[in-house]
């Protein structure tokens, strides 16, 4: 079993922005980047066209540490306290459920633990002191090494 865990910084709609000056000011490396419209449709809930470019999810490499930076999920409300998370990476979708389980006990589910087009167990949990983690199961443990990268 892996488990990886990273800053996830949560953005108010201007994550690109927010990449292009980290790549400048910290000579990050942009190792990966998705945005919302790359992600599969679905019927039953579109995305507008206006939250399509924004970042689901990218990956910095400073030095010899990965930051994940993305734009606050369509539905959930930026604000200052929930825009830096810490993102749990495993490779056991038994390992997530027990992080799941454990972190949400006094705390607040904010997404439920749900198969995602990126992920077969992912969800987003406030801890009872106020630490948001994103537990996230990778889809083999070489994702897991390149901080969830999905393998193409």
């Amino acid at each position: 079993m892996t488990v990886q865990l990273n800053s996830f910084l949560m953005m108010d709609g201007n994550a690109k922005e927010a990449i292009d000056f980290y790549k400048e000011s910290l000579d990050a490396n942009l190792l990966f980047c998705q945005t919302f419209g790359d992600a599969p449709e679905d019927p039953k809930s579109p995305l507008p066209e206006n939250l399509k470019d924004l970042v689901a999810h990218a990956i910095l490499k400073i030095g010899e540490t990965n930051i994940m930076i993305a734009d606050m999920f369509p539905g959930i409300q930026y604000r200052n306290g929930n825009n830096v998370n810490i993102c749990i990476t495993t490779n056991e979708i038994e390992k997530t459920n027990k992080f799941y389980e454990m972190l949400k006990q006094e705390g607040q589910v904010v997404m439920p633990l749900k198969q995602v087009h990126f992920s077969p167990a992912y969800a987003i949990v406030t801890d009872k002191f106020g630490i948001t983690f994103q537990i996230f199961t990778a889809l083999s443990e070489e994702a897991v090494k390149r901080g969830h990268q999905k393998e193409n």
